[in-house]
């Protein structure tokens, strides 16, 4: 019986722990460092890459380019431009309405791009649901 009840103590201390860490991991925001080389979106952009998000998640960057480039920040799941400039730098920082969010400089056609490089840190949870 003693046997018994302690298996059922430490079982139930491993849940307990399991279901903790699991409960952290989901919701503690933890800022996280991304850094993209060459980034750029071609126009028309079939495939959309980057950073996958959930709603309120915040996004830093800074941006440069070895020359002019018109720089975005797209949001593939709202279809939507989030930040646009101009320039050989910047930098900027969004909340996430959620999903993935694409970073680069506009690129029309493969003659015409300049690719930027990108680093920054978004804050949010290391297991996204």
């Amino acid at each position: 019986m003693l046997k018994k009840r302690r298996r059922l103590v430490v079982v139930g201390a491993v849940i307990a722990i399991v279901v903790g860490a699991f409960l952290v991991l989901i919701l503690v925001p933890v800022p996280q460092h991304f850094a993209m080389t060459g980034a750029a979106i071609y126009d028309p952009n079939t495939s959309c890459t980057g950073i996958d998000t959930t709603k309120g998640t915040t996004i830093s960057f800074h941006w440069s380019a070895p020359s002019f480039t018109y720089f975005f920040v797209v949001s593939c799941s709202a279809n939507e431009e989030a930040y646009s400039a101009n320039g050989t730098s910047g930098s900027g920082s969004l909340v996430s309405l959620g999903g993935v969010y694409q970073f680069g400089g506009s690129c029309p056609n493969e003659s015409f791009c300049v690719p930027a490089n990108v680093s920054g840190t978004y804050t949010g949870p290391l297991l996204p649901l």
